[in-house]
């Protein structure tokens, strides 16, 4: 199973406690994978993704167990914070959370640290986050 991630999990450390069979994935079929197109990032405390054909969202890609996955429920308090949705990326199938509420509020300063880390670990575009 592959998972997409776009928050905290983006961060290698806090994914190995979490997760330690949790691999990162950079490439599938030789195309680095790192945006999730038609889709924003937005913060409601936590991060989410919302439907947007104009945008995209830095993703971090990891190939994941079952148990990682159950790891990852309880991390995300499915279902009752997040959501999972399931769909193919690049022609595999994946699965990412969004959570159930539309609200948007500012994250923690430590929150947004952990995910600024992420983006590192996954060499993602730091400034897409300043951006937001």
């Amino acid at each position: 199973m592959y998972y997409i991630a776009y928050g905290s999990n983006l961060n290698f450390k806090l994914m190995r406690s979490r997760c330690p069979r949790a691999k990162p994935v950079f490439y599938l079929n030789g195309f680095r994978v790192n945006k999730l197109f038609g889709w924003k990032l937005v913060f409601n405390r936590y991060a989410n993704i919302i439907k947007d054909n104009k945008s995209f969202v830095p993703i971090g890609l990891w190939k994941i167990t079952k148990h990682c996955e159950n790891e990852l429920d309880v991390y995300e308090d499915f279902p009752k914070l997040y959501s999972k949705i399931y769909f193919k990326y690049y022609s595999i199938k994946t699965m990412t959370y969004i959570m159930n509420s539309n609200k948007l509020l500012k994250p923690s300063n430590a929150y947004m640290k952990l995910i600024y880390q992420g983006y590192k670990d996954f060499g993602l575009e730091i400034d897409h986050l300043k951006k937001i």
